[in-house]
């Protein structure tokens, strides 16, 4: 069983992928991880590459994106909202006087 905390997880898989990564993919790996955390405008990150760093931003750079986005944002909850209880029929209305038999 994994027990491992969500940060935990995190920086277990952040220095994974230093000690596998060239240096210069995992800095950029870096700055394209922060520029998605602290977002711009509505969460859209805006961030200028170099010709050098777009060679570097590999589809396995873009996957771990991917990864560390997921590992570092919240998920939702697996436990399920609780139903609300059920509201409990009106008690039946009376007949009027007039159709009640005499």
């Amino acid at each position: 069983m994994d027990t491992e905390t969500g940060p935990a997880r995190l920086d277990h898989h952040i220095e994974s992928l230093r000690a596998r990564l060239p240096a210069g993919q995992f800095i950029l790996l870096m700055r394209v991880f922060n520029a998605c955390l602290t977002g711009g405008h509505g969460g859209a990150a805006r961030l200028h590459l170099t010709p050098r760093e777009q060679e570097l931003f590999t589809p396995q750079v873009q996957g771990e994106i991917v990864t560390l986005m997921s590992l570092a944002l919240p998920q939702p909850s697996s436990t399920p909202a609780p139903t609300p209880a059920p509201t409990p029929a009106p008690p039946p209305t009376p007949a009027p006087a007039a159709l009640r038999a005499a």
